[in-house]
């Protein structure tokens, strides 16, 4: 299993994006914003995605946040140098998504799937990982016939390279469930329920740190803040599919961290991701 991963530098936001097909006003331009209710359409459950950049940017995955992808949606990733260039310099090949059962499914009632269920602990996270190499084009092809929605829906598209330590976080990671849910007992001694929104947020240790790494923490924390959001993905490429959904994350610090020397030349710090 490879060690963490975060990407810090969403570099899709820099893209020109099309898309093969697009449901009405639901543009492809959608998921190049970080509001969960702005998303892309595809018309059917096949669709490309392709993304362009007028200068060269470091890409070593693709990431879905926030979409409708089932466990049985497959993403194939081509990255060219050029955006003229007849054969791509990385080709993913295809593989599965997001091959887990997707989290949150439960019953709706009469609210329909999709962008109405990202607010609520719904949505699933895709994606995949490759070599890292500064590219002009990236085409994301995805399929996913089983999908009863009739459609693909995304949110938002993460890309770029990525930071691993050389050492991995510590074994006492957690995740757990916000909920902005609020009850309140009437006269009747009745719970009433206000019902509100669900995230997730992750909390993980690095405590034993390199000091190159901890230049690359001390950077990031820096240069993002609480205000910038990165993807984290605690156990990349897991065996188990539903380990790598259930610690991955787009998001925001919770707050800022220190960063501690643990002993001689080994530095530790604790990070707290909630989800945007």
């Amino acid at each position: 299993m490879s060690n963490l991963r975060i990407v810090y530098n969403n570099v899709s936001d820099r893209s020109s994006v099309v898309a093969s097909s697009t449901a009405g006003t639901l543009v492809a331009s959608n998921v190049l914003t970080d509001r969960k209710s702005d998303t892309w359409r595809s018309v059917g459950t096949s669709a490309t995605l392709t993304f362009t950049y007028a200068t060269a940017e470091f890409v070593g995955c693709v990431i879905t946040p926030f979409c409708n992808l089932t466990s049985g949606a497959t993403i194939r990733v081509r990255t060219y140098t050029e955006t003229s260039d007849p054969t791509p310099i990385e080709d993913s090949g295809v593989v599965a998504a997001c091959a887990s059962t997707p989290l949150g499914l439960w019953e709706w009632g009469n609210v329909p799937l999709g962008v109405n269920a990202y607010s609520y602990g719904g949505a699933n996270y895709g994606r995949v990982w490759f070599n890292t190499q500064p590219v002009k084009k990236v085409v994301v092809d995805i399929v996913d016939t089983s999908n009863t929605s009739g459609y693909i829906e995304l949110s938002r598209v993460v890309m770029g390279g990525y930071f691993s330590p050389e050492n991995d976080a510590e074994l006492d990671a957690s995740t757990e469930v916000i909920e902005t849910s609020k009850s309140e007992r009437n006269d009747a001694t009745d719970l009433i329920t206000d019902l509100g929104g669900k995230s997730k947020k992750i909390s993980f240790n690095l405590s034993h740190m390199t000091p190159s790494d901890r230049n690359s923490v001390t950077n990031i924390l820096k240069g993002n803040g609480v205000s910038r959001p990165i993807f984290l993905s605690l156990y990349p490429n897991s065996t188990d599919p539903s380990e790598e959904q259930l610690y991955q994350i787009w998001g925001k610090l919770s707050q800022q961290s220190s960063v501690t020397m643990a002993y001689w030349n080994a530095y530790s710090t604790t990070i707290t991701i909630e989800e945007s």
